[in-house]
């Protein structure tokens, strides 16, 4: 029997305009009704995630930062794990040379290093990447493209980032090129502290090692006295496996996922273009019920 259902946001719960809709929240509405509880799991911080909600209130827990950090149905950060400081100066030394961009992110704002021209050249350049951009569409127009200048906070210098003694959750790293995004990661094998995955194909999320959706949603649930059986896990991307490759009860994955993602899980449900995530509830509500009924429970 499913207690637990801990669902990733973009390219899952989210649609392809990156906010939930109402067909995907009245069916964890349904969910919680019966008794389950509610998870996101996502690579955004709370701020970025919780914008995605669309005005939906689910009074659900939050695994954000792709595990930095959990916080409750009320916003209260419960834990927190971010990345050790010493590790910072190592990752920009081996990715010198590389053609590609860095971000140091905390709750609800990012730091680049660089000057805003730059800077706003090279997140025009990022936002090209995952944007769903119609014909002839003004890029510096584009809603999400303007949340995203505004979290944005140029800085001259990392010395100049660190004296701010910031907790710094993730370092965030695109390309368009994805021989370059390869060599970020052969650069970086070796910090075992750090753990790397991916939400796209073209960039790479770096976390504390701790910092990982599968540890942390096993954490968070036997904390709460549920079992790994109970637990249904839902994603599309790299930043998911570690909870879809993990022996949860249900691990699912998108149609518009990954291959790897697809492989790992154990089903694969419509993607989130087809409100995958409110398919799957239904029918999971549905075989549950016929369980309760048929006294199988």
């Amino acid at each position: 029997m499913i207690k637990v259902i801990a669902a990733d946001l973009d390219g899952t719960l989210l649609g392809t305009n990156h906010v939930l809709n109402r067909t995907t929240y009245e069916a964890i509405l349904r969910a919680q009704r019966a008794g389950i509880r509610f998870v996101v799991a996502t690579g955004r911080d709370y701020i970025g995630a919780i914008r995605t909600f669309n005005g939906f209130d689910l009074g659900c827990d939050w695994i954000v930062a792709s595990g930095a950090e959990i916080r409750n149905s009320k916003g209260e950060v419960l834990q927190s794990i971010p990345m050790r400081p010493e590790n910072f100066p190592i990752i920009l030394d081996r990715l010198k040379g590389l053609d590609v961009h860095t971000r140091f992110c905390v709750t609800g704002k990012d730091y680049v290093i660089g000057d805003e021209e730059e800077v706003m050249k090279n997140l025009m350049e990022e936002a090209k990447l995952w944007l769903n951009l119609k014909e002839g569409e003004n890029i510096k127009e584009n809603k999400e493209f303007k949340v995203a200048q505004q979290r944005v906070r140029c800085i001259g210098s990392l010395e100049e980032l660190l004296a701010e003694n910031l907790a710094i959750y993730k370092v965030f790293v695109s390309s368009a090129n994805l021989e370059q995004i390869a060599l970020v990661n052969e650069r970086l094998a070796d910090l075992t502290d750090i753990a790397s995955a991916s939400s796209f194909v073209t960039n790479v999320e770096l976390t504390d090692v701790k910092a990982q959706k599968g540890p942390i949603i096993k954490q968070y649930i036997e904390e709460r006295g549920y079992r790994m059986d109970e637990v249904m896990v839902l994603g599309d991307s790299l930043n998911d496996y570690s909870m879809i490759s993990m022996d949860f009860g249900a691990t699912i994955a998108m149609e518009n996922g990954m291959e790897e993602i697809k492989k790992a899980a154990k089903y694969v449900t419509k993607s989130n273009a087809e409100n995958g995530v409110a398919y799957t509830i239904d029918r999971l509500l549905a075989v549950q019920g016929r369980q309760v009924k048929n006294g199988n429970y």
